[in-house]
């Protein structure tokens, strides 16, 4: 009976052993993996057809960025840009205002005045504003959004105090975005 007992603590043992493997092998494993991946060269493809010249030096988060998805992390002069590219049906007012509304409810950051109006060098038209955390915190810095034909892209660079704020090669690169309309649903 008592030998019983003792197979089953063994038992016991080697399950929670093989939990505790499950939880920190893939922590392990990501933390031994690169968080950037090399410099970028050229244009980087966003997703629904659009696409950024990336500031020099720029890196790739390897943890948030799927290029041709419609979702991209770059890394570059000390700011994190978040780029997410979709099509949408419709007018560009809307699809702006509800930029503004996904930027509150998913990313937790609100625009501190009124967006102002912004057209880019391949002539995409949207807003552009200074951002703050709605949750207290100090998090800071500009969203854009951008609109052609039927697809919209929505930049946010954080890690930047506001739109005034962005470093030069970040602003330049965020005015780059081209939409092409072969690739536009």
């Amino acid at each position: 009976m008592a030998a019983t007992g003792w197979k089953n603590a063994l038992h016991g043992l080697l399950i929670f052993g093989g939990l505790g493997a499950l939880v920190a092998v893939p922590g392990l494993v990501s933390a031994a993996l690169p968080a950037e991946g090399p410099p970028l060269t050229g244009r980087l493809d966003i997703g629904y057809g659009a696409t950024i010249l990336p500031p020099p030096g720029a890196r790739l988060d390897l943890a948030d960025a799927r290029p041709g998805t419609g979702d991209v992390v770059v890394l570059a002069d000390g700011a994190r840009i978040t780029l997410t590219a979709r099509s949408f049906r419709g007018p560009a007012d809307p699809y702006l205002a509800h930029a503004r509304h996904k930027l509150e409810r998913d990313d937790m950051m609100r625009p501190v005045a009124a967006p102002e109006p912004i057209r880019t060098e391949s002539g995409l038209t949207g807003e552009r504003a200074s951002v703050a955390a709605t949750d207290g915190s100090a998090d800071r810095g500009c969203y854009t959004a951008l609109t052609a034909g039927s697809v919209g892209v929505v930049v946010l660079v954080t890690s930047v105090p506001d739109c005034a704020g962005l470093p030069p090669a970040v602003r330049a690169a965020v005015e780059s975005i081209k939409v092409t309309e072969e690739a536009a649903p």
